[in-house]
């Protein structure tokens, strides 16, 4: 019994509080979240508007916010002191140069 209360928490925790790169959706806002406490530039980039540079925001010492409109579905990636970051994410695409974007849905 022991050892399936932990093997649970374990899953658990790594599906919530160690996560990497998570959001939150607030109304038609969606904010996007990295993680990465070694950064000192971040820059979110999505198909949106054409992978325009948005400087993202520090909002802790280890957290990056990056706020968008909740549009729908759109693939998009980070840039991290001058070079391209993509995530742990869920959905992943190959785009026209062969490099790989997450994938956004808003239903998963």
């Amino acid at each position: 019994m022991g050892r399936q209360i932990l093997l649970i928490a374990g899953i658990l925790l790594f599906y919530t509080g160690c996560a990497s790169h998570y959001f939150q959706l607030n109304g038609d806002t969606l904010r996007m979240y990295l993680k990465r406490p070694d950064a000192e530039i971040v820059y979110f980039c999505s198909s949106l508007d054409g992978y325009e540079l948005h400087m993202a925001r520090r909002v802790a010492a280890k957290t990056w916010e990056a706020r968008l409109p909740a549009n729908g579905e759109f693939t998009y990636y980070y840039i991290v002191d001058g070079t391209v970051y993509l995530p742990p994410c869920r959905l992943k695409e190959y785009d026209d140069f062969g490099s790989e974007n997450c994938v956004y849905t808003p239903d998963l």
